[in-house]
């Protein structure tokens, strides 16, 4: 019984994310970095894929008159150890972009981010509502998930649920640590409403703070508008 209940909660955020009306207003801007993190040689516990969304209020093109808000998907057992094959879910938490990059680098795991995207304004609303239902603490985690348990998530899954059209059914675990960011990332590419090759929001890493830490950076122009065998193939 409380496992239904928990699961019409999330859907009933979900639909929230549609029917509430937008924060977008004269002015805003929307953007996503998608982040991707594996050890080397690569052990499935030490993967991670998280996202951080964007805000940007201001006009002109000077980001220095800019307000910037920010927050972050990045879903992780609570206890931060990673058991890959249990089949028990545990109590999960996400934490914030800083926390997140602590955790990867103390297990040795190289970052790589794809972005900035700019992203409309339904779907940054749609991660305020996968945050907020992380956060009460009626998701738990695992590190694999299936795609239909609603009150259960993976990393990659908790991302995932931002997608509007897609949602978890897209992202299958067939691929994991930076292969799976990278596909989501290209699925920004191929289905935004937006030609990511004209975004300029270059200036969103600094203001991160990310050009501080040894971090791979893969801009929008750099990825591949249409299918490729090497972005199918996990490594």
């Amino acid at each position: 019984m409380r496992k239904t209940t928990l699961a019409w909660t999330f859907v009933i955020l979900g639909m929230a994310s549609v029917l509430l009306p937008s924060s977008a207003r004269a002015g805003a801007r929307y953007y996503t970095i998608v982040f991707g993190s594996q050890s080397t040689p690569k052990l499935l516990r030490y993967c991670h894929t998280w996202a951080t969304f964007i805000r940007v209020v201001g006009e002109g093109d000077d980001p220095n008159g800019f307000q910037v808000y920010q927050h972050t998907i990045s879903w992780m057992p609570a206890s931060l150890n990673v058991k890959t094959f249990s089949p028990v879910a545990e109590k999960g938490v996400n934490l914030d972009l800083y926390a997140t990059l602590d955790v990867v680098a103390k297990h040795g795991e190289g970052v790589t981010i794809w972005g900035p995207f700019q992203i409309e304004p339904e779907a940054y609303e749609r991660s305020l509502r996968v945050k907020e239902s992380l956060d009460s603490g009626a998701i738990q985690y695992r590190a694999i998930s299936s795609q239909r348990d609603l009150v259960m998530s993976d990393c990659i899954h908790a991302v995932a649920s931002v997608d509007p059209i897609f949602g978890r059914g897209h992202y299958p675990l067939i691929r994991i640590g930076k292969p799976a960011s990278r596909f989501m990332a290209r699925q920004v590419v191929l289905r935004s409403v937006y030609d990511q090759y004209e975004t300029q929001a270059a200036w969103l890493i600094p203001w991160l703070g990310l050009d501080r830490y040894p971090i791979e950076v893969i801009p929008p122009q750099q990825i591949p508008r249409r299918n490729c065998v090497l972005c199918r193939i996990p490594d």
